[in-house]
């Protein structure tokens, strides 16, 4: 349990960037000149990285209503394991928290860039969906069969989803810094981890969930917030 609730603790640091970055009027654009080529749960997919900041009344500002991991609610599959998690967290969350404060062009999340580094799938402003698909796959061995489909369609809702807002993306990459040291990353990491980790939360089979009133609480929030 202390172990689940120092990696939710570092989710929250960087909570804030994932929503500039997911969050944009011009991405919510792009989402839904797609949507009617999109099955239900690409949709579900896209409206969940879309809605959040274009709104004034924003239900992410305030972070999760609960102090509760996610995890205690439903195990999704995932992509690295929590430490590597936390060593590219504790590497970039001085930058991160300093780009919070900054306007315009959403900037590229550092952490998750790190994250796709660390297994080797980012490359040039791209991901290998291959691998990426390889290692989601890897995680759900030894969870409930259900979890396979549900994985496959959640990359692919999440691949689409970045195509079709590649413009943005690649504007957010053309950044230059703007204070020493700052380190300019590709949005595409942020975007997919992002991404990702919604959907799997939002389609943890009903079987696999656990039922009380925190964990439907979380369920609501991440249903509207990101979280890697």
């Amino acid at each position: 349990m202390k172990h689940l609730k120092a990696f939710d603790e570092a989710q929250n640091d960087i909570k804030a960037v994932q929503k500039r970055l997911s969050t944009s009027s011009t991405i919510l654009s792009g989402i839904q000149k797609n949507m009617a080529h999109l099955n239900l749960l690409q949709i579900g997919a896209l409206s969940l990285i879309a809605v959040g900041s274009v709104f004034a009344d924003n239900p992410c500002l305030k972070g999760p209503p609960v102090p509760k991991n996610a995890a205690e609610c439903c195990v999704t599959p995932f992509l690295v394991e929590p430490s590597a998690f936390m060593t590219c967290h504790s590497k970039w969350i001085g930058q991160t928290k300093r780009q919070m404060a900054m306007e315009g062009i959403p900037r590229g999340c550092c952490v998750a860039e790190c994250v796709m580094n660390s297994t080797s799938l980012y490359s040039n402003g791209k991901i290998d969906r291959e691998a990426l698909t390889k290692l989601y796959l890897d995680s759900t061995k030894s969870m409930a069969p259900e979890w396979n489909k549900i994985t496959l369609d959640a990359i692919d809702g999440c691949f689409k989803m970045a195509d079709s807002i590649k413009d943005e993306i690649e504007a957010g990459a053309k950044l230059t810094p703007s204070f020493d040291g700052e380190q300019i990353c590709h949005p595409i990491s942020g975007t997919i981890l992002a991404c990702m980790g919604m959907t799997l939360f939002a389609e943890c089979p009903a079987k696999l969930f656990t039922v009380n009133d925190d964990c439907n609480k979380l369920k609501s929030y991440h249903s509207k917030c990101p979280f890697l």
